[in-house]
């Protein structure tokens, strides 16, 4: 057996059905860090590994075919046929030299590297949100009660002053009784303004200009 050199090793426990989409479980685990990730894959992505590692011209395990006559996404039996293909291909594909020195592997392993932090950092973001709505539930539900236990203020026309000596002192009385002093004011300045004959009268007295 030759040399890993990536000291990593690849198996498909299981497979998993999404509509008419079957992904099938890549779990890479890592011996001397002892950790583990896995990747969804379907058949054609693991397909085009395969035709990309034929290009070495090495001795590679044998890739399940595909069923051009009958469809193996509808069959429970062919899937589990496959699964297990696949299984043994990934288990024996790190026997070869050439597959563990190659770029093709490599790059195959850090995008997979790379498709499992982006599912963690979605999940994160998913479970953030969700502590972050859960939050936001009680602080609503007290802005609310708050504002419940509010007393009204009454304007003008919900006013319950009845008696007129209380109505003089309240606010309403207050502002009409400033309006219409504005009002007389005004009118008292337009009669003092007025003009008689080109001549202006102020405050009862005919001003005349040399």
């Amino acid at each position: 057996m030759q040399e890993n050199e990536f000291a990593i090793s690849i198996c498909v426990p299981s497979f998993k059905k999404n509509d008419d989409v079957v992904y099938y479980q890549l779990i890479f685990t890592e011996h001397h860090q002892r950790c583990s990730f896995s990747v969804d894959y379907r058949y054609s992505h693991l397909k085009l590994l395969h035709e990309s590692l034929q290009t070495l011209k090495a001795s590679l395990p044998k890739f399940p075919p595909t069923n051009w006559w009958r469809s193996t996404n509808d069959n429970e039996e062919l899937l589990e046929e496959r699964r297990i293909q696949l299984d043994y291909f990934f288990k024996n594909l790190f026997q070869c030299q050439e597959v563990c020195k190659s770029l093709i592997m490599k790059n195959f392993i850090l995008k997979s590297q790379c498709l499992y932090l982006k599912k963690v950092e979605k999940q994160q973001r998913h479970i953030l949100k969700k502590e972050r709505q859960a939050q936001a539930v009680p602080s609503l539900n007290k802005q609310k009660s708050k504002s419940q236990l509010t007393t009204p203020i009454c304007g003008p026309a919900e006013d319950p002053i009845e008696d007129p000596r209380e109505r003089s002192r309240s606010w309403e009385f207050k502002l009409s009784q400033k309006k219409s002093q504005q009002v007389y004011e005004k009118s008292s300045n337009q009669i003092s303004n007025l003009s008689f004959g080109g001549v202006p009268i102020f405050k009862g007295i005919l001003l005349r200009f040399k």
